[in-house]
């Protein structure tokens, strides 16, 4: 018997807008949402809505959920982004609502508890030091050695994620007060040089990988503006896959996940070795989902949402592997009104191209606040060789125009 459609609570950020897809996923029903404060107008006149400071608030979220569940009980929650899955979380276990809860989640967006876990589970890890005030934040810094990467315990889109190359920076990190929410601990990481950094994006349903590909980053997707970002899936006799899908298996088992979808990051250091970075239970951001589905058919979104609502996940056979590179690019972006920006159609005309999707256009006013998947559009991409990808990431720089002026108007 089909199931029937869902009353959802979605828990969603302020920076973050759910696109139309998710919010009309056939398992939904009727939608309530708990957002932060100045975004009601984000969802619909009949979607019940009710605001928070912070999402990152659990109880705070909790209360308004309250609030909404008074009128009328929700079935399932559902946080699609990093910043409101503790909250999601929380709610589900107060409430026995179906999904993964409080424990669960926290394995996966406490990165302090995370790191613990994984480190006595034997994977390798850069060497770091919990700081729970500016005094253990410096007294951090100065064993671990100058530069350091300095970032808050939960947070997504490498908000707050910052390398730091001596005590003045460190001094004008802290001042900017940047930990989410407030009294969250810092992470003080040894700074590793990386020959390569990759993502693992995954299906786990029983406990085990059912799904699974491996992907290496054009370039350390933090500290790069201006510049072309992305990755591309590794091919399916690449020697290096092999390897991080055993990761991405141990890393899942340490943490205890049953049913999810994940997104794994591992460096590859200059010796040769492997660090796992950081591992989240939620599909990875940007244009990332989107190359999944257009080389394999597999829909991370739609398998996030009905693992969230407790549903069967639906999954389709994945196609077979090739030995094309399949890539999605970032275009840049930086804040202000934008000027001048290169059209969809010369990007597509490239060859290789498969699609281009613009999130930006001329007049529009970029916020300052980004994140580590903010660009003005997407590419989409697949070519036969190595130095194909080259050759089109090349082309791409140099077509590529982007123009902004301050939102005052100066130069």
């Amino acid at each position: 018997m089909p199931q029937p459609p869902l009353h959802v609570l979605l828990v969603c950020s302020r920076p973050r807008r759910p696109s139309p897809a998710l919010l009309q996923h056939p398992a939904i029903g009727e939608l309530s949402v708990v957002t932060e404060y100045g975004h009601v107008h984000d969802y619909g006149p009949d979607t019940a809505v009710a605001t928070v400071r912070d999402v990152n608030d659990p109880e705070a979220v909790r209360r308004a959920a309250a609030r909404l569940f008074a009128r009328r009980p929700a079935d399932a929650v559902l946080a699609p982004y990093e910043t409101g899955l503790p909250a999601a979380g929380y709610v589900r276990s107060y409430y026995g609502l179906p999904g993964p809860g409080t424990e669960t989640v926290g394995r996966f967006t406490n990165k302090l508890a995370m790191k613990r876990r994984l480190a006595t589970a034997g994977l390798s890890l850069a060497p770091y030091v919990a700081a729970h005030s500016p005094r253990q934040a410096r007294a951090a810094a100065a064993e671990l050695g100058w530069p350091c990467v300095v970032k808050p315990a939960f947070g997504g889109g490498s908000k707050g994620v910052a390398v730091v190359e001596g005590p003045e920076a460190l001094e004008r990190y802290l001042a900017a007060d940047r930990a989410l929410p407030a009294g969250t601990p810092l992470l003080v990481e040894e700074f590793v040089p990386m020959a390569a950094e990759y993502h693992c994006d995954a299906v786990v349903e029983r406990g085990e990988p059912r799904f699974a590909c491996v992907s290496r980053y054009f370039g350390p997707p933090l500290g790069r503006p201006g510049a072309l970002t992305g990755s591309r899936l590794l091919p399916g006799d690449h020697p290096e896959r092999a390897e991080l899908l055993e990761l991405h298996r141990r890393a899942v088992t340490a943490l205890g996940l049953e049913d999810g979808v994940t997104h794994l990051e591992v460096f590859r250091t200059a010796d040769g070795g492997t660090l796992l970075s950081e591992i989240a239970c939620r599909p990875a951001g940007g244009p990332i989902p989107d190359m999944i589905e257009h080389r394999y058919g597999v829909d991370l979104w739609d398998t996030h949402v009905r693992f969230s609502l407790s549903l069967p996940s639906e999954l389709p056979v994945a196609r077979p592997e090739s030995t094309t590179h399949t890539l999605n690019v970032l275009l840049p972006v930086r804040p202000g009104v934008i000027t001048e920006l290169t059209p969809a159609a010369e990007l597509s005309a490239l060859p290789g191209v498969r699609s281009v999707r613009m999130l930006h256009a001329v007049g529009d006013l970029v916020p300052e606040e980004l994140y580590s998947a903010s660009a003005t559009g997407f590419v989409h991409a697949e070519v036969a060789t190595d130095a194909e990808v080259d050759g089109l990431l090349a082309e791409l720089a140099g077509r590529f125009t982007l123009r902004t002026k301050p939102v005052d108007g100066s130069r």
